[in-house]
């Protein structure tokens, strides 16, 4: 009987270690390189909430904090810009508010906040590792502290936080490669 209770209450342990590893793993690694920092600490921390035509909620932000992290950014192999910088058509540098999918699913047809202002203070540096199309990506992002933007999310009936995460602004993907070809490609970017 005592040699059981010592078993089951060995089990409880074990789960309850493997419970408090899961819940409190981050998805993220935090980088450190203060000139990143340093570089963007002084641009605006603040941006207009704007749609998309398909319905994808965004703030805004200057460029500015694409072309200056990268500037700067010390990695192995080559950083890209995000595609939404690269690409003409594109929403450039910017935060993630609400998926289009989100406002079909709690029937949120009409954002009467479109054009305000939102600020957000910046939290640090990141890198993570997304699934997309079947491949790994490793993005590098400005994670920022909006309590602004969760209070609007709330106001809709959403979580306060896009997919649980912090907001953040993406500035590149990492990728195998020559060291200076990002250094190259941003300059490309600024002459365009």
């Amino acid at each position: 009987m005592f040699k059981g209770f010592i078993h089951k209450s060995f089990v409880i342990i074990i789960l309850q270690l493997k419970f408090f590893n899961l819940a409190f793993s981050s998805d993220y690694q935090i980088e450190c390189q203060p000139l990143v920092i340093e570089k963007i600490a002084s641009l605006p921390q603040k941006g207009i909430l704007k749609q998309k035509e398909n319905g994808y909620l965004y703030i805004d932000v200057c460029d500015e904090y694409i072309t200056e992290a990268l500037s700067v950014l010390e990695a192995p192999g080559k950083i890209l810009p995000p595609g939404n910088y690269r690409n003409k058509n594109g929403i450039g540098a910017h935060i993630s508010v609400m998926y289009e999918t989100e406002q079909i699913i709690h029937e949120i047809w009409d954002i009467k906040e479109l054009g305000q202002e939102y600020s957000f203070t910046i939290v640090g540096l990141r890198t993570v590792k997304i699934r997309k199309n079947n491949k790994i990506e490793k993005l590098w992002i400005i994670a920022v502290d909006a309590p602004e933007l969760e209070r609007l999310r709330e106001s809709y009936g959403l979580s306060s936080k896009l997919k649980g995460h912090d907001f953040h602004i993406t500035i590149g993907t990492q990728k195998p490669g020559k060291e200076n070809q990002q250094k190259e490609e941003v300059q490309l970017q600024e002459a365009a």
